[in-house]
């Protein structure tokens, strides 16, 4: 269950307030599901409801739910955006809130059998490659065998 780590070192690294006091983020996982194949296959893959709650917080909720949404487009690039987040909070006083925050997410865990044992990989979606829009381009085209450099700036 390493994307339930993943997320919490996401959102620590990403709300100021919970950087602070990393204390007040709590983690579980409730009722999670096992999908797994008959057979001598053991790969499977782990359905999590992930509840974070966030204890007596007194920033912007979006402090805690944009960088939540970063982490899903990239690690959970599939998912249902109508059934992916659920939240609810209590008011404490007129400054802070305890906020419950349910996250549907999957893991996907890849089991091979090799000479040594069980090999076992989870597999977490990489970030995409951005461009970098400075780069320069140079494209080579091969004309009749030639390879000559083509400016882009013709």
């Amino acid at each position: 269950m390493r994307k339930l780590a993943d997320l919490r070192n996401h959102i620590l690294a990403n709300v100021p307030a919970l950087k602070k006091n990393p204390d007040k983020l709590l983690t579980f996982i409730e009722d999670g599901n096992i999908e797994f194949w008959q057979g001598t296959n053991l790969s499977h893959n782990y359905t999590l409801p992930v509840r974070l709650i966030v204890t007596d917080y007194a920033g912007d909720v979006d402090e805690i739910i944009i960088p939540i949404l970063s982490w899903l487009m990239v690690r959970e690039p599939g998912s249902d955006p109508q059934n992916t987040i659920s939240f609810e909070a209590e008011l404490l006083n007129n400054n802070s809130y305890d906020i419950s925050i349910t996250v549907n997410i999957t893991e996907r865990v890849i089991v091979k059998t090799t000479e040594a044992g069980l090999d076992v990989e989870h597999v977490l979606p990489e970030p995409p490659l951005e461009m970098n829009s400075d780069a320069q381009w140079q494209i080579i085209a091969d004309l009749h065998g030639l390879t000559e450099p083509v400016d882009g700036d013709d």
